[in-house]
C-alpha cells in the first residue's frame, strides 16, 4: 500500500515538475505564444471549450466511434481467431493473406473509407474495427493453440462436450493472451479514430485538430492533444483494471 502511494506521489511530483519547467522555459526564453504557449493558456482554452460545450461534443463523438468500432473489431477478432485456431488447414491457407493485410498500413485506408462511407461515424467505425481485429485475432489463435494437451486428455476421460472444452479450458487459457491483444488494440483504436476524423469528419477530437491547424491555433492543438493523451491513459487504466479482475487467478496479476 505504501509503495502504491509513493509511486502515485512520485508521478504527481513529476507532472508538477514538467509543468514548472514548461513555464520557466517560455518565460525565461520569451517563447512566442504562437510557438509554445504557457501552460495556463492551455488551461484557459480547455475551460473555454468546456463552457461552450465544444470539447464535450467532440469528445463524445470520438468516444462513441471508439466504443462501437472497438467492440465490433474485438468480437470479430475473437470469433475469427477461435475458428482459425481450431481449423488449422484454414489458418494455413489464409495466413499469407492475413500477414499481407496486417503489414499493410491500415491508416492509409482512412481516405478510402471516407470516400466509401462518407464523413459520418461509419467510416471511422470500420477503420477502428479493422485496426482492432488483427491484434485480438492473432492473440486468440496463440492462446487457444497454447492450451496444454493434457487438459484435452483429462476432459476426454471426463466425457466433456465441445462447448465445455471451449469455455472451461480453451477460452480460459486464451484469456491472458486476449487481454494483451485487447489492450494493444484499444490504444491503436484511439489513434485510428483520430486519424480517421482528420481525414474527413464533421465532429471529433481529430476534427478539432484539423480546425486548430487551419486556424494556426497552437493553444487549441495542444489542448486537444492533451485530451487525447488523457483519453488513452484512462482507457488503458480501465482495461488494466478489467484485466486484473478477469485474471485474478493468473500469475501475471500476482503482486509481490
Amino acid at each position: 500500500m505504501k509503495k502504491k502511494i509513493n509511486s502515485k506521489l512520485l508521478s504527481f511530483l513529476f507532472l508538477v515538475l514538467l509543468i514548472a519547467l514548461w513555464k520557466i522555459i517560455v518565460t525565461v526564453f520569451n517563447v512566442p505564444t504562437h510557438i509554445l504557449p504557457p501552460p495556463e493558456d492551455i488551461l484557459f482554452k480547455a475551460i473555454q471549450l468546456v463552457q461552450t460545450s465544444v470539447l464535450q461534443t467532440n469528445f463524445l463523438a470520438t468516444f462513441e466511434e471508439i466504443v462501437i468500432g472497438f467492440s465490433i473489431g474485438a468480437i470479430l477478432g475473437m470469433v475469427m481467431g477461435y475458428i482459425l485456431a481450431k481449423i488449422e488447414i484454414l489458418e494455413k491457407a489464409l495466413s499469407p493473406y492475413i500477414l499481407i493485410f496486417q503489414t499493410a498500413p491500415k491508416i492509409s485506408l482512412a481516405p478510402l473509407f471516407v470516400l466509401w462511407f462518407g464523413l459520418g461515424i461509419t467510416s471511422k467505425v470500420v477503420l477502428i474495427a479493422l485496426v482492432t481485429l488483427f491484434p485480438v485475432m492473432i492473440n486468440m489463435i496463440l492462446g487457444v493453440r497454447s492450451t496444454d494437451r493434457n487438459y484435452y486428455y483429462l476432459l476426454k476421460v471426463l466425457k466433456a462436450n465441445k462447448f465445455q472444452i471451449m469455455t472451461k479450458v480453451e477460452l480460459k487459457n486464451a484469456l491472458p493472451y486476449l487481454m494483451t491483444g485487447t489492450r494493444l488494440a484499444l490504444v491503436m483504436s484511439i489513434t485510428a479514430a483520430v486519424i480517421g476524423e482528420m481525414m474527413g469528419s464533421r465532429a471529433g477530437l481529430g476534427f478539432l485538430l484539423i480546425l486548430g491547424n487551419e486556424m494556426y491555433d497552437i493553444t487549441l492543438l495542444l489542448t486537444v492533444i492533451i485530451v487525447i493523451s488523457l483519453l488513452s491513459f484512462f482507457l488503458d487504466i480501465g482495461m488494466k483494471k478489467l484485466q486484473e479482475k478477469l485474471l485474478v487467478w493468473h500469475e501475471s496479476t500476482q503482486k509481490g
